[in-house]
């Protein structure tokens, strides 16, 4: 009989790791999110990676939706993702001004980079929910811009401004409002389902994503989330996944 395959200490850390990170991203919208069911889907690249996203419940009527990608894949990127989300859920006086999360943020990853000296930059789309309404405010620094699909009429369209990465320099961040009517689907995701590429170094694309999207504009979120996963393995066929890949799907109900 052949013997059995024992890990190492350093293979065990990084199983832990992966596990702890996956503990840190939620499957959907927690109970507080009145007016709202969502899902989300992760894969990372290897082991841990820097996709991270969250629903953070605000207070009685708000809530904050965030997703973002940190600049480069493994150990390096998943313990910055991890500082990231801590960071996110720690700041209790500023959650709700998403251009002053933001900037505490891009404070923060400035100031870790001149410490490690390094550039510790990620892109992250930060909205604050406010269920009675249906009103966001929202903030894009570097990440895809989000589809807004009228479920109605099947037709998806991007949203938001697009400042630049956080953590690179000092700048001013703008915030989009939108009014989500009920019937309103938003795709949130990271480059990383775009970019897939196949064998032919042909990319997945905002084209066939918007299509995957229409097609299940009638499914749950986690219905559509997995839907994207699966076209996105059928697009690469062959080819090995080159990312971090995520998508949350919130329907306002």
């Amino acid at each position: 009989m052949a013997d059995s395959y024992v890990m190492n200490e350093d293979e065990l850390d990084l199983m832990l790791a992966a596990r702890l990170q996956a503990a840190l991203l939620p499957k959907g919208c927690p109970l507080e999110c009145e007016h709202q069911v969502a899902a989300a889907r992760n894969r990372m690249c290897g082991s841990v990676g820097g996709d991270f996203y969250d629903f953070i419940h605000l207070n009685r009527d708000q809530s904050a939706i965030v997703i973002g990608d940190v600049v480069g894949h493994g150990v390096r990127a998943a313990l910055v993702m991890a500082h990231i989300n801590g960071f996110l859920r720690s700041d209790t006086k500023d959650r709700s001004r998403p251009t002053r999360i933001v900037s505490a943020l891009n404070d923060m990853l400035r100031q870790l980079g001149d410490l490690t000296n390094s550039v510790m930059s990620c892109s992250l789309l930060y909205m604050v929910f406010d269920a009675p309404s249906g009103m966001c405010i929202l903030c894009n620094c570097g990440h895809p811009r989000p589809f807004l699909c009228n479920r109605d009429q099947c037709s998806a369209l991007p949203l938001g401004t697009h400042d630049i990465l956080l953590g690179v320099e000092r700048f001013e961040a703008t915030e989009t409002c939108h009014t989500f009517l009920t019937g309103e689907r938003l795709l949130l995701y990271t480059d990383g389902i775009v970019e897939a590429g196949d064998e032919h170094h042909n990319l997945f694309g905002d084209e066939r994503l918007q299509q995957v999207i229409c097609d299940h504009s009638e499914s749950s979120p986690g219905e559509c989330a997995d839907a994207v996963m699966r076209e996105v393995d059928i697009f690469r066929g062959g080819a090995p996944q080159g990312d971090d890949e995520t998508i949350v799907v919130v329907d306002r109900i």
